[in-house]
């Protein structure tokens, strides 16, 4: 059996992300400003005593289903002095898109802008779908899809 059991965003302002998912999305946060530490996030990030701030949200068909469906953002703690010996930039590789099945892709559209995202193609049917792509108020990517 094979789930996505949530997507990582690194994030500048964990809050107002949360925000924007919760709003957009509808979203539920199930773990908020979450502190973290250890050789995990030491060996990921390629410096000793790196610390993270993570909030997670899931879906309302994650709630009903119980596996899948999360959103995890990710914050960094900046430390200047440790990152510049950073071996790997994790928080600045980004990722392509998050996809986001919808029952009403104009109405999500206009969501994404009233709360500081913007769309950035047309919508297109393809096939029987409708999918057109967005940004969150930081520029990562959304795909939605009716």
């Amino acid at each position: 059996m094979l789930n996505i059991r949530h997507t990582g965003i690194y994030v500048e302002d964990i809050a107002k992300q949360a925000e924007f998912y919760k709003k957009c999305f509808f979203m539920t946060i199930i773990c908020e400003n979450y502190q973290d530490s250890g050789p995990l996030f030491d060996d990921l990030l390629g410096y000793k005593e790196a610390k993270v701030l993570i909030t997670k949200l899931i879906t309302e068909m994650g709630k009903k289903n119980g596996t899948g469906d999360m959103l995890e953002l990710i914050y960094v703690f900046p430390d200047e002095d440790k990152q510049r010996k950073c071996k790997r930039k994790i928080c600045d590789v980004g990722m392509s898109h998050v996809a986001f099945g919808v029952s009403d892709i104009e109405t999500t559209v206009q969501r994404i802008q009233n709360y500081g995202g913007k769309k950035i193609t047309d919508i297109y049917t393809i096939g029987n779908k409708k999918c057109c792509f967005c940004e969150d108020p930081e520029g990562n990517g959304i795909e939605l899809i009716q």
